[in-house]
């Protein structure tokens, strides 16, 4: 679903019927929240570019209102109104190509996240310019995972975790490691999909990783990822390959995971380290591992201080 795979493991005598649950809900959210969808409540927002507010449910419009507000901070690249680029790149897709100057010139005028009127009280969104349009897919597998995460505890799960992808969340700890934690790959962005480069104990927390091997594509030897810079209308030059950000929720490991992608691996630690209530593991493409200061890298794993 999404994209991805998905990996739901909880420990109760009703889990399938919690799993089932939790399919039909991340089912309904896909529905609603994808760009992907001509019928889903985003797409009406999009598709009113430069018409009309359009009303949304409260989760959809609490969800835009977090995105928003950390996209107005220009010191990273987390944008969610980056849609134009997103949908012309393509980048993902089958028919992903490299566009003209021109191209990418005319979408830049149509990312500004400042050109998103939320309103409260009737609780609708209106995007001010014909042709712009909302892209959550940096931090709605997040949103998603910390909501199914809430209902399954809610229904009285106390093991167990959550897998969307590269969005791990996890609820209590593994009641059958000898660590009492869910031990949690960091895939190594510079070798073959299922090759670890670190391990991380997880009790109770989620791991976001984003990486520039994720979804990419080739022309003419140069090779172009999917994390696209708002200001440039390119792929974010960085030497950077993947980014992996621990916290309370996923969702603000969705939001950092991208907006931590500045242009070199000290810069990211640098600002990260800044940041409340979450650490980070930055992988540089020449493979030096660097951690945010409440870690500590023991060189299979990594732990809190």
């Amino acid at each position: 679903m999404m994209g991805t795979l998905i990996d739901l493991v909880v420990y109760h005598q009703n889990g399938e019927q919690l799993l089932k649950a939790a399919y039909h809900q991340l089912s309904q959210y896909a529905q609603r929240f994808t760009v992907n969808q001509p019928d889903g409540e985003l797409m009406r927002i999009n598709q009113n570019a430069g018409i009309a507010p359009i009303a949304v449910a409260s989760d959809l419009f609490h969800l835009i209102n977090v995105a928003k507000a950390a996209s107005q901070d220009r010191h990273n690249p987390f944008n969610i109104a980056i849609g134009p680029l997103v949908k012309l790149w393509r980048i993902g897709f089958r028919d992903a190509r490299l566009p003209s100057a021109a191209e990418i010139s005319a979408r830049l005028a149509l990312v500004d996240p400042d050109n998103i009127v939320l309103n409260e009280q009737e609780r609708t969104v209106f995007l001010r310019q014909p042709g712009m349009e909302i892209d959550l897919g940096a931090i709605a597998k997040g949103y998603f995972a910390d909501q199914v995460k809430q209902a399954l505890v809610n229904a009285g799960v106390d093991y167990g975790f959550i897998s969307l992808g590269g969005n791990v969340v996890t609820i209590g700890h593994s009641p059958t490691n000898a660590n009492r934690a869910w031990n949690v790959g960091i895939q190594n962005p510079l070798a073959q999909r299922g090759s670890i480069i670190r391990a991380l104990p997880l009790n109770d927390a989620s791991m976001v990783t984003s990486g520039i091997n994720e979804r990419y594509f080739d022309v003419n030897g140069q090779r172009y990822h999917h994390l696209l810079d708002a200001q440039t209308g390119m792929p974010i030059a960085t030497d950077i390959a993947s980014l992996t950000i621990i916290s309370k929720h996923s969702v603000d490991g969705e939001i950092w995971s991208t907006a931590g992608f500045l242009s070199s691996a000290d810069d990211a630690l640098h600002y990260l380290c800044q940041q409340a209530f979450i650490e980070a593991v930055v992988v540089a493409k020449d493979g030096t591992v660097q951690v945010t200061d409440g870690l500590v890298d023991h060189g299979r794993y990594i732990a809190l201080r």
